[in-house]
């Protein structure tokens, strides 16, 4: 809950920034997030660095440049659509995870999953056309990037779940450093905006996804998926509060249609699980 508390600030902050482009996001948010990872590794690897690299290698890879591609979406978008458009429409990703894994790790999927991604894609297509309406198609589909990639994301860590893949996180950060160093001519902010930057570097990507990992050793994937809603409710309040931005009808219907397949399909996998 706290890894979606942190996330969940991503559009409020993007809304509070002076003049950076979403380029000056990416290049030192990701910055502030290889160093904060950096040293997670070397602390707890110190000395034996080189075993990190010994099984993996294409699991971090791919796990590296999906997560780079999620953030370069999900950064993007909110600077093209209302930031509660982004929260709902990412939050079917549970639905394309379960999806790609069944198509590149043949994990079964349940019947009623199926029942709710229909529903899900529904509610992102409610979304869509709204965007579409109001000129934001172009930040939805960002959005819906976003979640596809991020699940393609989640599907790479599940196949090497035997492997360490912090390093695989790490490349995903060099990656944006990278391309959004090569988009800029001027990399001077003004020093809050180095401050937000670092900020969501810091607390949104790196300690968000220690938090997640950790969590996920302790509570079952199901209960977990609940947990990470608070990220889809938190998301919208922030920026209703402190930008005054609410979504629109057409918005607000097609997300609690993908926020109530995403609840009803956890709850009973959750039932599930424990029966």
């Amino acid at each position: 809950m706290l890894g979606g508390f942190f996330i969940s600030q991503s559009g409020v902050i993007i809304g509070l920034l002076d003049n950076a482009s979403v380029w000056h996001v990416q290049f030192y948010r990701s910055l502030m997030a290889l160093t904060v990872l950096g040293s997670l590794v070397l602390f707890k690897h110190r000395g034996r660095l080189g075993r990190l690299f010994d099984t993996g290698k294409l699991a971090m890879l791919s796990t590296g440049v999906f997560l780079a591609a999620s953030n370069l979406f999900y950064i993007g978008s909110f600077f093209h659509t209302r930031a509660a458009s982004v929260f709902f429409i990412i939050s079917a990703q549970p639905f394309f995870t379960a999806l790609i894994a069944w198509i590149v790790l043949r994990e079964p999927v349940r019947k009623i999953t199926w029942f709710a991604m229909s529903a899900a894609l529904i509610g992102v297509a409610v979304m869509m056309w709204e965007g579409l309406g109001e000129g934001r198609l172009f930040g939805n589909l960002l959005a819906l990037g976003a979640a596809v990639t991020f699940a393609a994301f989640g599907v790479s860590l599940r196949g090497g779940r035997n492997s360490d893949m912090v390093p695989g996180v790490m490349l995903a950060s060099i990656i944006i450093a990278l391309l959004s160093a090569s988009m800029l001519d001027d990399f001077s902010i003004t020093n809050r905006d180095l401050f937000l930057c670092f900020y969501m570097g810091a607390f949104q990507v790196a300690a968000s996804l220690v938090l997640y990992a950790a969590g996920a050793r302790y509570v079952p994937a199901a209960e977990l998926m609940v947990l990470a809603l608070v990220e889809v409710f938190l998301g919208p309040l922030w920026v209703w509060l402190l930008l005054d931005e609410a979504p629109t009808m057409l918005g607000f219907i097609g997300g609690v249609i993908v926020i109530g397949a995403v609840f009803f399909n956890a709850m009973t996998g959750l039932r599930r699980a424990r029966g």
